[in-house]
């Protein structure tokens, strides 16, 4: 998916834990298809559907400066450090995406290196329940790498300077606040730890780019040099972003408009449960959490997302920056080609199904933040 369509439907799901993807597939589309047959047979039986009001009229009536303050963009300090670190940080973390690393077994565990392991934890000398990882029940073992804070303490301290190839005791300590599991909490733990390996990575290089990251963007060369400069790019985009969105303040939301962003929310869970078998009252029963809990979900998040909206719509229209056409066909194309299907008709009937909304909304919102984005870059200034 595109960085806004994320943006708009995936951090839901994270927030609500349910493992949604966006992803089309041709039993998607029949099932699609299928269902706007059926609106359309409801049409002439005479039940009207309600006509769809586009956001962007919505938003040209709209004097965004009543709704948000914007944080100050005149000059944007950013530290040239951080940005190189962010850079570093970000081509690493793209590299190791790729796998494509060799099996390191005779170095020593140090801060920072991914390591391969089993383990089998016990208290009071009794394996407890989810705090094993073994050959049997995950034959490619785990990857964990140490300083990320993934596993409870003493657990990845305990590491370092070991070597691959042997197995270790290290004891661990669970939080006092543990909520995965409060009978843990605050107790002692030892963990039978088996090193397999550490995952050496290759340095980035033009071959690198050439094989993993081709044609990444049209702007670019293929080459490690520019394959840098895109992400350090980027990374400059998106702290300039943040450094103004979190100066911003949002005085009121627009009722219309939060309550279509909180449809766009909930739309994608009630489609993936649906597709599982199960709707959103059973989905809230297993998870024990009351209807209104949830709405309370589905609101922080929307306000999020509508938060940002306001605040890159205000700047937008404070600048004049408006959306552009050729702009709009090049992203259409690319859903289109994405999501297989021939015309925008087509791809409106999946995005009504999967986001609740048009795709001229979720495009129009993508261009005006990219431009937005860009605009603010060009008030960078870093600093040492």
């Amino acid at each position: 998916m595109r960085k806004y369509n994320k943006f708009l439907a995936l951090v839901l799901c994270v927030s609500m834990a349910l493992p949604f993807t966006g992803c089309s597939s041709s039993k998607d589309n029949k099932e699609s298809t299928s269902s706007e047959t059926k609106k359309d047979d409801d049409k002439e039986d005479g039940n009207k559907e309600e006509e769809y009001v586009r956001e962007a009229d919505v938003y040209k009536d709209l004097d965004f400066s009543k709704y948000v303050t914007t944080g100050d963009y005149a000059s944007i300090q950013l530290s040239k450090k951080d940005i190189d670190n962010k850079t570093d940080e970000m081509v690493q973390t793209n590299i190791e995406r790729t796998d494509s690393y060799k099996k390191d077994k005779k170095s020593k565990i140090k801060e920072g290196d991914t390591v391969n392991i089993f383990y089998v934890g016990k208290m009071d000398g009794k394996e407890f329940d989810g705090g094993s990882c073994t050959k049997e029940n995950t034959p490619d073992g785990h990857n964990l790498k140490i300083g990320s804070g993934d596993f409870i303490e003493g657990f990845e301290d305990g590491l370092i300077g070991k070597t691959p190839g042997k197995t270790y005791d290290v004891k661990s300590k669970f939080p006092e606040g543990y909520k995965l599991n409060p009978d843990y909490a605050g107790k002692e733990a030892i963990f039978t730890v088996t090193v397999n390996y550490i995952l050496d990575w290759p340095e980035l290089s033009d071959n690198f780019v050439k094989s993993n990251f081709k044609d990444f963007d049209k702007d670019y060369k293929n080459t490690a040099k520019d394959y840098t400069q895109y992400i350090r790019d980027n990374v400059v985009k998106d702290m300039a972003w943040e450094s103004v969105y979190t100066k911003s303040d949002i005085k009121e939301y627009p009722e219309d408009l939060l309550e279509r962003v909180k449809t766009q929310y909930r739309t994608p869970i009630v489609y993936y449960l649906k597709q599982n078998g199960t709707d959103l009252k059973d989905y809230l029963e297993m998870q024990s959490m009351t209807e209104e809990d949830f709405e309370k979900n589905v609101e922080t998040s929307a306000k999020s997302d509508l938060g940002k909206r306001l605040v890159f719509n205000a700047i937008a229209q404070k600048e004049g920056i408006g959306l552009d056409e050729d702009a709009y066909k090049e992203v259409l194309g690319s859903y289109l080609k994405e999501y297989a299907v021939e015309d925008q008709k087509e791809l409106d009937k999946l995005f009504d199904e999967y986001f609740g909304t048009k795709s001229e909304d979720i495009i129009n919102n993508e261009i005006l933040y990219e431009s937005v984005n860009n605009f603010l870059t060009g008030k960078v200034k870093e600093t040492a």
